[in-house]
C-alpha cells in the first residue's frame, strides 16, 4: 500500500512540474474550422485573436520544420482533418469567427479560444511542430 501511495504521489508531483493537471486533456494538434468563411489558403497564414494579436503563424514554427512541411495542412471536411497524421489522435477543434488580412488569408478566432490555445501551448508542442490543420470551404 505504501508503494502505491508513493507512486501516485510521485506521478502527481511530476504532472505538477510539467504544468499539466490530472484533469487536463492532452491534445495532439489543432484544427481550425474555416469552411463557412471566404478564406483563401496560403503558405503564410496567421491565426489571430479578436484583438488582432497573433495566436499562430510562421513565427511559432521551427524554421527547418516549416521549410520541409509548411506551417499548416488543409482539409475539406472535419473527418478528413481528423484523419490527417499531422493532428491524428485527439485534436482540438476551433471554429474561426471571420477572415482578415490581404486576400482573406488570415483567420480570427474568439479571444476565449485564443486564450485556450495559448494556455495549452505552454505545455504541449503542437504549435512549434506545426500540428495544425485548417478546414477550407
Amino acid at each position: 500500500m505504501k508503494k502505491v501511495f508513493s507512486a501516485a504521489f510521485f506521478m502527481i508531483f511530476i504532472l505538477s512540474l510539467s504544468g499539466l493537471s490530472l484533469g487536463q486533456t492532452v491534445y495532439t494538434g489543432l484544427i481550425f474550422d474555416a469552411q463557412s468563411l471566404t478564406f483563401t489558403p496560403s503558405g503564410s497564414v496567421k491565426i489571430l485573436d479578436e484583438d488582432g494579436r497573433e495566436v499562430y503563424g510562421s513565427a511559432y514554427v521551427a524554421k527547418d520544420w516549416a521549410d520541409k512541411h509548411g506551417i499548416v495542412s488543409y482539409a475539406k471536411s472535419l473527418d478528413q482533418a481528423k484523419a490527417n497524421e499531422r493532428v491524428a489522435g485527439n485534436p482540438l477543434v476551433i471554429k474561426a469567427v471571420r477572415v482578415t488580412g490581404p486576400n482573406n488569408k488570415d483567420l480570427v478566432i474568439s479571444n476565449d479560444d485564443a486564450r485556450r490555445v495559448r494556455d495549452l501551448a505552454k505545455n504541449l508542442n503542437f504549435l512549434d511542430a506545426a500540428k495544425v490543420v485548417i478546414i477550407v470551404p
